[in-house]
């Protein structure tokens, strides 16, 4: 979700050759704002560097090193290269399971981002059944009211509907929501994305009357909550002109 306050200036490289562990974490941080608000390229060549320094500082296998690869091969993904970045977190999720444990959230998001870009690589079947086996390890490691695990439950609806069963989706987004909303909160954007999961999946199953219904107060909550112009709230619109058998 937008917050109100914005980074005016893209993080710099960390010029310091030994630079502490507080000070990569900082940076991380202020990368993966930059990233995901303004930059994703930007974001891909920072972590490259930063991965580099971490390494060195803190060694190939520790859990901020790790981290940092991590963010690196996310925002491939989200920078255009799905199939790069599900083949690079398909390299590093074994060696934080070994290094980290099983149960380590890092490994756990390491695997999430695996299966997501997977999915979007063109393999939602494969990423159905990752999210399957990582929904039962994030419920066991971090609990059923986790945001990772929801995060997760969303992905796996998400891509049921992508393997050609909306109705079953629709099932499994209408059960998140519920949980969502008493978790987060009506307003959180994990909250709105299950909703319109649930509502496209419910008319792509056939019940287009039912979808517009849902729609309706979906579209305004997504444009009270993130403004008319996010391109969420443009998807949801979208969606809503299609049901009503707009061109989309």
């Amino acid at each position: 979700m937008d917050s109100p306050f914005r980074i005016v200036r893209p993080p710099r490289p960390l010029e310091e050759p030994y630079p502490s562990r507080a000070r990569i974490n900082e940076q991380v941080g202020a990368v993966w704002e930059w990233g995901m608000r303004e930059d994703p390229a930007a974001a891909v060549r920072l972590y490259h560097q930063l991965g580099e320094v971490a390494a060195r500082v803190l060694g190939g296998t520790d859990r901020d090193t790790l981290n940092v690869r991590r963010a690196y091969a996310h925002f491939v993904g989200i920078d255009g290269d799905p199939q790069r970045a599900a083949r690079l977190l398909a390299g590093l999720v074994p060696v934080a399971g070994q290094a980290l444990g099983p149960g380590d959230w890092v490994t756990l998001d390491m695997r999430l981002c695996h299966a997501r870009f997977l999915g979007e690589g063109g393999e939602p079947r494969g990423a159905t059944t990752l999210f399957a086996r990582l929904v039962a390890d994030m419920t066991r490691a971090l609990g059923a009211e986790a945001e990772s695990t929801l995060t997760a439950r969303s992905y796996l609806a998400r891509f049921t509907g992508e393997c050609g069963d909306p109705l079953r989706a629709a099932e499994m987004y209408g059960a998140l929501v519920i949980d969502s909303i008493r978790i987060l909160g009506a307003d959180c954007l994990g909250s709105l994305v299950a909703r319109a999961g649930h509502a496209v999946n419910r008319g792509l199953a056939g019940h287009r009357g039912e979808a517009l219904a849902l729609y309706d107060p979906l579209v305004a909550d997504f444009a009270r909550v993130l403004g008319p112009d996010h391109p969420e709230t443009r998807q949801t619109q979208t969606w809503q002109r299609y049901f009503r058998g707009g061109n989309g």
